[in-house]
């Protein structure tokens, strides 16, 4: 496809040499892998170097850690070609770059690898406008939900409503975007509006998907993979569970598909099972009285997987407006006092930083009872829930963002004590459900006073 190689062209690298003392005639390359669609280090990309002679030969190849670091050891000197692989390429269209590097000294060098800036892919993709500023483009993959196969000249549509004021009516106007998927299944749904949401829904003969409100942000470019199933159909199922943001079961919360009459009600452990309901991406509606309703994405393939919904109380969502309105502190509208007045975890907060003097983020977790901390000789920070017998990780989650294939030392080297402002700690049953994910080793909440800082380091 040749958009996507052009797009593919545009992945960065940048090489600098930096003073070490030679060792030997070996050179060793230091760098990083950073996302620049979601401004955060990508981990887990495959970082390879290819012999220009041989390009069949991989030279060395090594993985990203979790702040996108990596090393490549006794580089020899030479010319290669150097790039890398993940998922998250695949999902922008974009295919691993090739760029020249030539090592022809000893010693240490800088490797900088990262995705495309969004407003370059943007301005790829969708070329130049005059209203650039403003508008977004939506990247995807149109899927069957049954086969999981791509689906090519599938026809995928965005609406969304724009008002206009005038001095004596307010108009709303109806716009749509449409584009067509290559033969890979992918598309790039331009001239949509950023800062805003759309309606997103794709069809493909009798096939097609729910329609479902995708999040463009300011950034422009926002991802999402939708699944078509046959659309006369009604043979998808979902069940799993409704609970506050505490974690307690809701009872008699009604939940359905939109568009569709079949409504589950939950049980008293707030389980409910939706059976007869149309496949593929859809739109999950939950209500229950006492909560604000909630909307979200589900997709109903032959992978099935049971969801949890969490529910915030419509008082406590009140609460929330009305703090915000009084331009009270950030740890206030995130919910931590609430959270901290159910006392389901242990929380700390900048008095105790104060208090309690830690030299680092993790010292802190030394006056938690769930859990005991040991350093090994490489200075790395081990958990070990109080009743198992092996460390463990937990889910670790930054100003509301959770830190995939973080560990406890990563929290360190980015987050001082001085910049904390509130750090939650829960078991993986006490977990609140807005925070609950697969890992069974607990969670860790941290909020600082910079809650940007993912979106401006580098």
């Amino acid at each position: 496809m040749t958009t996507r190689r052009l797009i593919g062209g545009t992945v960065l690298l940048l090489v600098s040499a930096l003073p070490m003392q030679a060792r030997g005639q070996l050179a060793r390359l230091r760098g990083r892998v950073f996302d620049s669609v979601a401004a955060l280090p990508l981990a887990g990309a495959r970082v390879q170097l290819v012999d220009a002679e041989d390009r069949a030969r991989i030279a060395f190849s090594t993985t990203s850690d979790s702040l996108g670091r990596f090393v490549v050891d006794s580089v020899a000197r030479g010319h290669y070609i150097a790039g890398f692989l993940h998922p998250m390429l695949d999902s922008l269209g974009v295919v691993l770059a090739q760029r020249s590097l030539v090592v022809d000294n000893v010693g240490e060098m800088r490797l900088e690898l990262a995705v495309p800036a969004p407003e370059r892919l943007e301005g790829a993709l969708c070329g130049k406008t005059s209203e650039k500023d403003s508008l977004g483009v939506v990247l995807g993959y149109i899927l069957n939900a049954h086969s999981f196969a791509a689906i090519d000249d599938a026809t995928v549509v965005a609406q969304w409503a724009e008002f206009a004021i005038g001095e004596s009516h307010v108009s709303r106007t109806l716009l749509y975007r449409t584009t067509r998927t290559g033969a890979e299944g992918w598309f790039a749904l331009c001239g949509v509006p950023a800062g805003s949401s759309v309606i997103l829904r794709a069809v493909t003969g009798s096939d097609t998907s729910g329609a479902v409100e995708v999040e463009v942000p300011k950034s422009r470019v926002a991802r999402r993979t939708l699944y078509v199933d046959h659309a006369p159909a009604l043979v998808a199922s979902l069940h799993g569970w409704v609970r506050t943001e505490d974690g307690v079961p809701i009872p008699g919360a009604r939940v359905g598909i939109f568009s569709s009459d079949i409504i589950a009600v939950t049980d008293g452990e707030g389980a409910f099972e939706l059976t007869g309901v149309p496949g593929g991406t859809q739109t999950l509606i939950t209500r229950a009285i006492g909560f604000v309703p909630d909307e979200r994405a589900v997709d109903l393939t032959d992978h099935h997987y049971a969801i949890t919904v969490g529910l915030l109380a419509l008082r406590r969502f009140l609460d929330t407006v009305h703090v915000r309105a009084d331009r009270n502190s950030f740890i206030s509208t995130v919910g931590f006092e609430d959270r901290k007045k159910g006392g389901a975890g242990r929380f700390f907060t900048a008095a105790d930083v104060e208090r309690l003097h830690p030299q680092e983020l993790s010292d802190l977790l030394r006056h938690t009872p769930l859990l005991d901390l040991s350093t090994d000789n490489a200075h790395n920070v081990k958990i070990r829930v109080r009743g198992d017998q092996v460390a463990c990780t937990p889910a670790i989650f930054v100003d509301g963002k959770q830190l995939v294939y973080w560990e406890i030392a990563d929290l360190n080297s980015l987050i001082q004590p001085d910049e904390l402002v509130g750090m939650e700690v829960y078991s993986a049953a006490m977990t609140p459900a807005e925070f609950r994910t697969k890992n069974s080793c607990g969670t860790l909440i941290v909020w600082t006073r910079t809650p940007e800082r993912l979106h401006s380091r580098r």
